[in-house]
């Protein structure tokens, strides 16, 4: 079966995401070790563990959008997770910021529409990454 087009866009993304963030991950580590020489007025060890934390998800959002472009049934099942908890995650902000007393920003919703839009999305095609059986 082919690839569908929001298949291509969305591991296309991922991919880019992918790349953002292991250059973010690698900025502040380095930043945070510029911190950890005597004088500085911070410590680094928080920049140095987001560093890491970033280049971690970078490598793992990278190996996933790979898997989307090559249309494997785990990385479908990945980004389809990931959509899941990034779209609790964010109903949770929403639920805690009106809990405050503070209203729900236009952001918020259209954040919250667009994850919602991709995960319905990656739902609708999962016929595209079923393999005949047999095949690998």
């Amino acid at each position: 079966m082919t690839r569908p087009v929001g298949i291509s866009i969305l591991g296309g993304l991922v991919v880019l995401g992918a790349v953002i963030l292991v250059l973010i991950g690698i900025a502040s580590f380095f930043v945070g070790l510029a911190f950890l020489f005597p004088g500085t007025p911070f410590s680094g060890t928080t920049l140095i563990l987001n560093g890491l934390l970033y280049f971690v998800l970078g490598v793992v959002l990278g190996v996933a959008g790979s898997g989307l472009l090559r249309m494997r049934a785990w990385a479908w099942g990945l980004a389809l997770l990931a959509a899941l908890v990034g779209l609790v995650y964010l109903l949770y902000g929403v639920y805690q910021d009106t809990r405050g007393g503070a209203g729900v920003s236009w952001y918020s919703v259209l954040t919250i529409v667009i994850v919602a839009a991709i995960f319905v999305y990656l739902l609708s095609v999962a016929r595209a990454f079923r393999r005949p059986a047999g095949t690998m």
